[in-house]
């Protein structure tokens, strides 16, 4: 694809979703003030100026390893329906899919996933979006479990609002509300898992009663339906399951230690240890689930600072400004992993020679479209899988 071919796309893509951007682009400009509200900014360079540079090593390392640990949940969910997908494979897709996902708004990133899956081990998009649902829900499962451990396992200081005269102990009602959103959100996993399939056939059952142009169009949607349950039937595999879910606890295990790492680089590890730091990871977790501007940019460092001051690091301490340290905190965490996870997806694209502009023009497609047909690496075994997977999709 040329590139007045793949210009088109993406401005059809973000035409689309014109609203969504402007509401990240609103919320992310609102954050980033919230963010930066009574801190002087030469309060946040200095503390960035006295940080230990040596401590920015450890997340970063901690961050490559559990890229790979994501890298091999993927492959163990894709590989249930497509044993041929490998771990390497699977590793530059996400590499280069989270490039995406953190730099285009709108979340338009989302999609390049799935094309890629689809172009590189003919994984249909109806499965390579169920492989995506799936990790989603697991990691906002793991992040309720996480939230309600560190609510009720570790010492949170009690913060009170007061709503119309009334005291409102808001740690306690986070605890509530982890606490009662868990079941909910299995009890609707489990519900697309064990009912997804049988609610399809009885569509298909109906589909021939409909007059001939709603006929093609349920079709289509009913096929990508079918791949989409079929993709996930990594979690109807015992092991495979067990593997899922061990990969997930290390992901997000490893991903904690990160911030007590940091900490120490600015001279807050007595108030940040590996309880506060999975409860900041928590609360900046559920932050990144509002719109945003690319890159999350602001939304990040005004999450980062709440859960931050959340455990004690804001106000003055010892002639100290804490909530300058927290700021430069969440600039310098954001920042310095937003790098580290670009230069990994600089390399696959680099080395797996993947046409950027290509992806950028696939984007306006609709979930379930077949992909283009030339492959990302230009190889001619993939062309054959994304030939296959086009010809499977067109058949349904």
């Amino acid at each position: 694809m040329s590139r007045r071919d793949s210009e088109p796309g993406l401005s059809a893509a973000l035409r689309g979703r014109r609203s969504q951007i402007l509401a990240g682009m609103v919320l992310g400009g609102l954050a980033l003030g919230l963010a930066l509200w009574g801190v002087p900014l030469a309060d946040v360079g200095a503390a960035l100026a006295e940080a230990d540079l040596l401590w920015l090593g450890p997340p970063a390392v901690i961050f490559l390893v559990q890229q790979l640990l994501r890298a091999w949940r993927q492959a163990l969910i894709v590989q249930a329906r497509h044993p041929a997908h490998t771990l390497r494979s699977s590793l530059s897709v996400l590499c280069i899919s989270f490039l995406f996902i953190n730099t285009l708004p709108a979340r338009l990133g989302e999609v390049v996933r799935p094309l890629l899956l689809l172009e590189r081990d003919g994984v249909s998009m109806g499965a390579g979006f169920a492989a995506v649902f799936l990790e989603r829900a697991i990691d906002l499962c793991a992040m309720l479990a996480m939230i309600a451990l560190v609510a009720w396992l570790v010492p949170v200081p009690s913060h009170t609002l007061v709503v119309q005269g009334t005291e409102v102990d808001w740690v306690h009602l986070g605890r509530v509300a982890a606490g009662t959103a868990m079941p909910l959100l299995l009890g609707s996993l489990a519900a697309v898992v064990l009912g997804g399939r049988p609610l399809l056939r009885r569509l298909r059952a109906a589909e021939g009663h409909l007059p001939s142009p709603l006929a093609r169009v349920a079709g289509l949607i009913l096929g990508f339906g079918e791949a989409f349950v079929d993709g996930l039937d990594a979690v109807r595999q015992p092991g495979r399951l067990v593997g899922i879910l061990g990969l997930t606890v290390a992901t997000w295990t490893l991903t904690g230690l990160m911030y007590p790492a940091l900490a120490r680089a600015f001279g807050i590890e007595s108030s940040i240890g590996f309880g506060e730091g999975v409860g900041v990871l928590s609360i900046t977790m559920l932050g990144m689930a509002v719109p945003a501007a690319p890159g999350f940019a602001g939304t990040y460092e005004a999450f980062v600072r709440g859960g931050l001051a959340l455990f004690g690091v804001s106000g003055v301490s010892g002639g100290v400004n804490l909530d300058a340290t927290a700021v430069a905190f969440a600039l310098t965490m954001h920042w310095w992993i937003f790098a580290v996870q670009a230069s990994t997806a600089v390399f696959f694209l680099a080395v797996d020679r993947i046409d950027v502009r290509r992806l950028l023009g696939a984007l306006s497609q609709t979930p379930g479209a077949p992909a283009p047909a030339q492959p990302a690496s230009g190889s001619e075994s993939e062309s054959k899988a994304s030939a296959e997977a086009e010809a499977e999709a067109e058949g349904r």
